[in-house]
């Protein structure tokens, strides 16, 4: 709670004493950990689309901004076995300062803290995965299930000071941006990235 007001605070002030930008990001997303199909094979994790949207805030005529975003992710992994496709929708809000170098204009460095919110549904059932020299049952789920995770966000922004008018963009851009899930616990971390087209109007 303490966090969402200080975050809230920020935002409100950020948006009555300086200027903002806002954008789109499209692109894919990837998490980084493998994982094992049901005849004990690592699979690597497929690349998924995603969309964002957000605002740029630079904070106080300074070289840092806030940039909060929210987004969306798509993805759809087929089982290993006879039920059928399990869905994938995640959505993220990612809480994101921003530092601007003064040898470049062009780029700025990220970090911050992301929230992220998975739903999966599939029609149910269970599915035997490898476990050491034995396996293990695991059920699939038969409704939509959500979890909700937090991450350490770290990336970058490339602007290219490219207008096109016609189409209302005032810049375009590059963005990539690495989420480190439960970065406290060697056991359970793991990763993800985002790498995307950024558009300004």
């Amino acid at each position: 709670m303490i966090k969402l007001i200080l975050v809230t605070s920020l935002w409100i002030v950020s948006i009555g004493m300086c200027e903002a930008k806002s954008h789109f990001s499209l692109g894919l997303n990837r998490t980084l950990k493998d994982v094992q199909d049901s005849n004990g094979k690592v699979e690597e994790k497929p690349f998924s689309p995603y969309l964002g949207w957000g605002y740029h805030f630079n904070l106080f005529d300074s070289g840092f901004g806030f940039s909060p975003q929210v987004g969306y992710i798509h993805t759809t992994d087929v089982a290993n076995d006879s039920f059928g496709k399990q869905t994938t929708h995640s959505y993220f809000f990612n809480w994101d300062f921003l530092y601007i170098p003064s040898f470049s204009n062009q780029t700025a460095f990220r970090f911050g803290i992301g929230n992220f919110i998975k739903r999966i549904s599939g029609k149910g059932g269970t599915v035997e995965i490898p476990n050491g020299n034995s396996t293990a049952t695991a059920r699939r789920p038969g409704k939509t299930v959500t979890s909700y995770s937090s991450t350490f966000n770290l990336g970058a922004d490339y602007n290219f000071n490219t207008q096109l008018p016609s189409l209302g963009i005032t810049d375009l851009g590059l963005r990539f941006e690495l989420f480190t899930f439960r970065p406290l616990s060697q056991e359970y971390r793991n990763y993800a990235f985002n790498l995307g087209v950024l558009m300004y109007y």
